[in-house]
């Protein structure tokens, strides 16, 4: 009985834990630290800047909270066709299966959530560019 009554609280704690990193909090504070200079917007639209990755995860929290029940494979309700453009269960490697059309369709989703605030919208914009110009080299 104290064998299987360990078992069952262990069980509950890997649920817990794994139902815990299933969530990402998408509050303004991982926002708040990142400048975005002008001239990086315009001038240097490289994947090779480290704000690509800053952007890219603002990005994909961003899209967990607004696109996470179908652009999750981990979750009971994603499509396998949203799966298919892209999967934000992948970590930082999510946007490797986009395309130009892709980008332009998040960009319009995004465009219009007044829960995403300016700094968000602005990051995702640079991710937007750098990877643009990332897919047309």
């Amino acid at each position: 009985m104290l064998n299987f009554t360990k078992i069952l609280l262990l069980f509950f704690a890997l649920v817990v834990l794994s139902t815990r990193t299933c969530v990402q909090d998408t509050s303004t504070s991982e926002v708040e630290d990142i400048i975005i200079p002008i001239e990086m917007k315009t001038n240097q639209l490289t994947s090779d800047e480290p704000s690509f990755e800053k952007c890219s995860a603002i990005t994909r929290g961003v899209l967990i909270t607004h696109c996470g029940s179908c652009h999750q494979s981990s979750l009971e309700s994603h499509k396998i066709g949203a799966i298919q453009i892209f999967d934000l269960d992948m970590g930082a490697n999510w946007h490797t299966s986009l395309s130009e059309e892709h980008l332009q369709g998040i960009a319009g989703r995004i465009k219009n959530k007044s829960a995403v605030t300016q700094k968000q919208k602005e990051a995702i914009d640079v991710f937007l560019q750098l990877k643009e110009s990332q897919l047309k080299n």
